[in-house]
Formats: C-alpha cells, structure tokens, sequence
C-alpha cells in the first residue's frame, strides 16, 4: 500500500469521523466547547493525528520503533479508524433515541438559560471553607509521607523519574487521602469556588478561589506530570463556557498560551532538554502527537504475540464475582513491563497508557476492540444529553463539568474505567450532595422569607 493511498484513507477517516462528532456535538465550535465536542478534540489530538501520520510513513518516534511486528501497523490504525467512526455514530443514535423518549433540552439551551443559585450564601460558604480545610490537611498529609516538597527536590537536582514514581506508585500512605481528599477533591472545590466567584463576582469567593487554584497547581503537580494541569485549565474554560460568558475565542486562546507556556517551562527548566524541544518525535509536539497513540500500536503488538490476552484481569478485584481473573491488572502496566522492563525494575517507569480501544483489545482481543466503542457511546450518550435537564445551579454545571474532564481522562486512560473508579464515584456523590443540599438550603431560605413577608403583611393591614 503506498504512502497515497495511506494518505487518501487517512484524510477520508478524519473527515469522516469529524462529521460525525458535528452531529453528535451539535456544534464543535470551541465557544461553544460540551463534552461530545471536548472528547472529539483530544482523540484527535492525541490519538487519530498522530495515528495517521504513523500509518502514513512517520515512525521514527522511539516507541514506534519498538514494534516487533510490521502487521502490527495496519491492524492497529484500523482499529483505531473503526473506533473513531463508530463512537460518535453510537452517540448520534443515542442522541435520537433520548431525544425520542425524554426531549432533553440542547447544550445551546443550557448554556443560553438563567441560572439559579442559593441565596443563602453563609451556609453554602461555610460547608466549602469545610472542604477546603479537607483539601489542606490531606495535601500536608501527602507532602509528610512523601518527605519531600516536589518542586525543591527538583531544584536539588533529585532524578525526576524516581521522584514521578515515589509520589504515585511507591507511595507509602494512605492510597484514599491521596487519591481522593487531595487529586480528587482540590481542584473540585477549586471549580465549585470558581463558579460562586463568577456568578456573585463577591471578594470573599475570590480569594476562596485563588487559594484553591494555588493549592490546585501543587496537588497536580505533585508527581511532575503535565497533563493533569493542562485539564485543570480546560476545566476552567468550561465552566465558562457553561456559564454563558465565552463570546469569542480570546478566552481558550489565552488557555492555549498558558499551556504552552507551562509544557515550555517543563521541557526546558525541568528536564532541560534543550534543542531537542523542537523535534518533532522527542519534544512535546511528539510527546502529544506520538507517544500517547503509539502505546496503542504497542497494544496491539504485545498482545497475544508477547503476553497473552488479560481476559478481564484489568477489572477491578470486587468485580471478581461475575468476572473470574479481575484482579486490577491493568494492561498499561503490562505493555511497560515488556518494552520497558529495565526501567519497571529500575522504579523509573509507570504505566503506557492510550485510548481505551487499547485495554479492550488487550483483555479481549479484537472482539473487545470491537465492542468498546459501542458501550463507551451508549454510556457517555446517556450523561452527555441527559445532564443538560437538571436545573441549572452551580451544582450541576460543575457535575457537567466534572463528568467532561472525567470522560476526556477516561477515553485517553483505559477501558474498564468507564464502569467504575473510585474518584468518579467520589466526584459523583460529592456534586450530587451539594446538588441536593443547596436546593433544600434555598428552598428553606424562601420558605422563612416568605413566611416574613405573610407576617410583615399581615401586621400592616391589622394597624390599618
């Protein structure tokens, strides 16, 4: 097949599964940026662009050069072709049958409607200064067991690699306060503080929220990656989008250049790369256009030729009952271990995570591959235009929110994440309490006004 026709199919892929995201998304215009339209960019971003020039002819990135089998190439752009097409065609028929049955308002609507908020702010403040006291003590509790601050290791000159690990997988904690009071919770009351900020644009949410952004960029800079801060923002954008305040796009522009800024920072004062910032395989253009998606074709290779399939051991352990093997292996883990083992053995390597077409297959080969994106449309369709119907508070614009950066994680992560983590039940439960409790909240506070108003009234009338 010569690098034409690779060419040919790959731009009538990509302008294929575009129109079909449009009419998923019902606008991928990013001033109007939603979840649908959100997922669409980061796969392609990080998977179907790269992906296409690999299956072109450009394979020159270190992880491409890692695969031992030359079929492994095509098998694993097709999979990926299918993937892209048939996941936004699910989200279109689910979008017909939803809006058959519940006709949901469209995310236009939303963003366009007025918004109801708690009148009562002393309560609401005082439960998030609770929250935020929570974020505090679970991140000073992380920083006591690490032993170290991050950033000043680094400025000691400590190896980055064994630091990276120390802090997530090595670990010596607490796994819970780690991964849920403090990656978890902080930047979720950072966008819960943000919001009351934007819409009561008082002082004292203000400095809520600049104390909990600062708090933010520690917590999700803690093991040196880059990409939790970059979503951190994304979050941001979106619940300005949400809002009703994005009009043009200055607004991501701006997130655009903070971003570069930050992976710039990273690359040269951090890892001191130096020139090779610039390459296209080694600096951050191949580590965004490259590495993510070519741990999908070293999916592909690894499994079955060099370990066989998991056969659902990537589940987690509880679900053992109806799924024998799971045991929480998960298969990103695996895929390190072979073509890394040196640096698994080391501590220095984690895990090659890519878009979730690539656990599936590794549990259940192409049938799994096959299947992913149908469940991953049907079950991202059901929040996707479905959430759009709740009134809109603060509440559940940052579960709209929340559920948006948790899918984008979820796409680019893994497979069996889709159907539970703990963090997307914690986050879950957490937005609907507050859902709940500041409806109750107002609707007590207008009860008691009302009730004044009856008494101010009726006194009047009696002097009269």
């Amino acid at each position: 097949m010569g690098i034409i026709i690779r060419s040919l199919i790959a731009i009538i892929v990509l302008i294929v599964s575009t129109v079909l995201f449009h009419f998923a998304a019902d606008s991928l215009k990013i001033k109007r940026l939603n979840m649908i339209s959100t997922i669409y960019y980061f796969i392609l971003v990080f998977s179907l662009i790269g992906g296409s020039l690999v299956f072109i002819g450009l394979r020159k990135h270190y992880l491409i050069q890692k695969i031992t089998q030359q079929s492994t190439i095509n098998k694993t752009y097709f999979f990926l072709a299918y993937c892209v097409i048939v996941f936004p065609l699910v989200l279109i028929i689910m979008k017909k049958i939803i809006n058959k049955f519940f006709q949901p308002k469209s995310m236009g609507d939303y963003i366009s409607g007025g918004i109801n908020y708690n009148s009562n702010m002393v309560q609401i403040q005082g439960f998030v200064v609770i929250l935020m006291a929570v974020c505090t003590l679970a991140t000073a509790y992380v920083f006591m067991n690490l032993g170290y601050i991050p950033f000043l290791s680094i400025i000691k000159g400590d190896d980055l690699n064994v630091l990276r690990q120390s802090g997530s997988r090595f670990f010596q904690g607490n796994q819970y306060i780690k991964n849920l009071f403090m990656t978890t919770l902080t930047p979720f009351v950072s966008y819960l503080t943000y919001i009351y900020f934007r819409f009561t644009h008082s002082k004292k949410w203000a400095l809520m929220f600049i104390y909990m952004a600062l708090l933010s960029v520690v917590v999700l800079t803690y093991d040196f990656s880059k990409s939790p801060i970059i979503t951190y923002l994304l979050g941001l954008y979106l619940l300005e989008v949400m809002i009703g305040n994005i009009n043009s796009n200055k607004w991501f522009s701006r997130l655009v250049i903070a971003a570069a800024v930050l992976i710039l920072f990273f690359y040269l004062v951090m890892m001191n790369t130096g020139s090779s910032i610039f390459s296209i395989y080694t600096g951050p253009v191949g580590r965004i256009l490259f590495t993510q998606i070519a741990t999908l074709f070293l999916h592909i290779d690894a499994f079955p030729a060099n370990h066989a399939f998991l056969d659902g051991a990537s589940f987690n352990s509880w679900m053992s009952f109806f799924i024998p093997l799971a045991d929480g292996t998960r298969s990103g883990r695996v895929v390190m271990t072979i073509y890394n083992s040196r640096g698994v053995q080391d501590g220095t390597a984690g895990v090659m995570n890519t878009i979730f077409i690539g656990e599936s297959y590794a549990n259940f080969g192409t049938i799994g591959a096959l299947i992913a994106p149908v469940i991953f449309g049907i079950i991202i369709g059901l929040f996707a235009y479905l959430l759009p119907n709740l009134k809109k508070t603060p509440a559940s614009i940052l579960l709209y929110a929340q559920f948006t950066l948790l899918f984008v994680t979820i796409v680019e992560g893994g497979f069996v994440d889709i159907f539970y983590t703990a963090s997307s039940v914690f986050v879950i439960a957490i937005t609907f309490f507050i859902y709940f409790i500041t409806g109750m909240s107002d609707q007590k506070y207008n009860t008691k006004l009302s009730k004044l108003r009856f008494f101010y009234r009726k006194r009047v009338t009696t002097k009269k």
